[in-house]
């Protein structure tokens, strides 16, 4: 399918969905046609995307018992949940491309929200045309961070031919430390942090709303940030590709990381000396 493919990725946890929701509706309010799909069961993004709208089964569907779910959301995008099935499935993929009702909607913007975890056998949806734009989500902790050294890994691989670094999103930061954390790993690997979103109780709020932030926040200052995202995207800078810390490095990378924290939180540099 044409148009500019986005793939979400990041570890379980790090608010994957949350992202991909809300990207998609930052790009539709710049006026792109963008189609999201899901492939897991949860239904966050597309739910979210949606504005709570009621998911229905996408018509004349031949391919497995369970057919994708689809609505209409914020500012006209297309929510599709196409399941994990889908996701493995060539012909199902080949299907939903040619669906009239995707065929039709002609997007600028495919956003893929899926559910596989990054690492160095990280593998894209099938049936994308041209290069694919990889979104790295992650958090501060060191699990998320090294599920995305894996997937830099994997953008080094002949498999990768196909794809590139968008960028990093920090997600749900509380602050400079955190900030730092994955600033310094950025450095590290030569990647480039796209994103720095906030920790903002009103994620929470636009969750039990099924909405985006978009539009149960328009204002917020969250909001802003996934909007200025949306801005970088639309201008899809050429982003070099990242290396991967290899195991010993990521090791000294983490010690380094727990040293700063623990002098932090107790007051006494390492050898015991005190702040």
């Amino acid at each position: 399918m044409a148009g500019q493919h986005l793939i979400i990725v990041g570890k379980s946890g790090v608010g994957r969905s949350t992202v991909a929701a809300n990207v998609g509706a930052a790009l539709a309010e710049t006026g792109r046609r963008v189609l999201l799909i899901g492939y897991d069961n949860h239904r966050s993004s597309a739910g979210n995307l949606s504005g709570g709208s009621e998911l229905k089964a996408l018509p004349v569907w031949g391919h497995g018992e369970e057919p994708p779910l689809y609505a209409h959301g914020y500012r006209g995008a297309l929510c599709l949940e196409a399941g994990g099935g889908v996701a493995e499935d060539e012909a199902a993929q080949a299907a939903l491309w040619a669906h009239p009702l995707v065929e039709a909607f002609q997007p600028e913007f495919v956003l893929h929200d899926v559910a596989w975890e990054p690492c160095g056998t990280f593998r894209l949806p099938v049936g994308i045309d041209g290069v694919a734009s990889i979104l790295a989500v992650t958090s501060a902790d060191r699990c998320a961070l090294q599920a995305v050294n894996g997937l830099f890994g994997w953008l080094n691989t002949v498999a990768a031919a196909n794809a590139r670094l968008g960028g990093v999103v920090a997600n749900n930061l509380t602050g400079p430390l955190q900030e730092a954390i994955v600033s310094d790993f950025a450095g590290q690997t030569g990647a480039s942090v796209t994103a720095t979103i906030p920790h903002s109780i009103m994620v929470s709020v636009s969750d039990f709303y099924s909405q985006t932030l978009l539009e149960s926040a328009p204002f917020s200052h969250v909001t802003y940030a996934y909007r200025k995202l949306a801005k970088t995207l639309v201008e899809a800078a050429t982003l070099r590709r990242p290396r991967q810390l290899d195991d010993d490095a990521m090791k000294k990378w983490s010690g380094k990381w727990g040293d700063i924290i623990a002098e932090l939180e107790t007051g006494v540099v390492n050898g015991g000396l005190g702040i």
